[in-house]
């Protein structure tokens, strides 16, 4: 069906799904389904009249129901816990977004290291993605999710149709020295642990001096 684009502005899918909060690929199985209706311009381009886009977000019979939001917050000490800064990342996140566009928002919550490949939480995540039981991921800053390869991450949730938000706050200073200490701290520990072997003396005092290195290139107390 051709469309006068003179009578409403139109969108293009990619900006429609991001008004949405959705995937492209989930736009065109609404498409498919009737649950959207998508327009073709003269030069025979898929276009979203922006009444369906009011709709969509207006309507309580919108695929709102369809989505849901986990909201992940992750902190490396039980110290940190017991300060609050999970339940603080948890509130932040949430203000965030509209709970009306939502059929349900999850909190997965965890005290754990960003180098731990294993954390509960994360897998918790990845197995909601791949049962389809989430449709958008929401943290702080990237290295909550993990402190390297957030990428690959990123490819295996969008593989699922899981958009992962990112709402880029500013991490306290004290905090961040802090975890890039112990993550530090801790690859030197596994490394010492290959070096060394067995020789638990050796190994202790490698990772005493290193200790003392990074807390004095980090400018943070010398707490046991």
């Amino acid at each position: 069906m051709w469309y006068n684009t003179e009578m409403e502005k139109l969108y293009p899918p990619y900006k429609a799904a991001e008004i949405l909060g959705v995937s492209v690929l989930t736009l065109q199985r609404w498409d498919r389904s009737g649950k959207i209706r998508m327009v073709r311009t003269p030069t025979d381009r898929r276009r979203v009249p922006e009444s369906e886009i009011k709709r969509l977000l207006g309507n309580s019979e919108t695929p709102k129901t369809e989505r849901v939001l986990a909201i992940y917050a992750r902190v490396s000490s039980h110290e940190q816990k017991a300060k609050g800064e999970l339940d603080r990342q948890v509130e932040f996140i949430a203000k965030q977004f509209d709970a009306r566009l939502y059929e349900d928002i999850m909190v997965v919550a965890e005290v754990s290291s960003g180098l731990n490949d294993n954390r509960k939480g994360l897998v918790k995540l990845m197995k909601l993605a791949k049962e389809s039981k989430i449709t958008d991921i929401a943290i702080t800053y990237k290295d909550r999710l993990t402190r390297f390869g957030f990428n690959y991450l990123k490819l295996y949730f969008e593989s699922h149709e899981v958009k992962i938000h990112v709402i880029n706050s500013q991490q306290n200073d004290k905090t961040m020295h802090e975890e890039l200490a112990e993550d530090l701290l801790a690859i030197v520990t596994s490394f010492s642990g290959k070096l060394y072997g067995i020789r638990k003396k050796k190994k202790e005092s490698f990772k005493r001096q290193v200790k003392e290195a990074i807390i004095s290139a980090v400018n943070l107390p010398d707490e046991d």
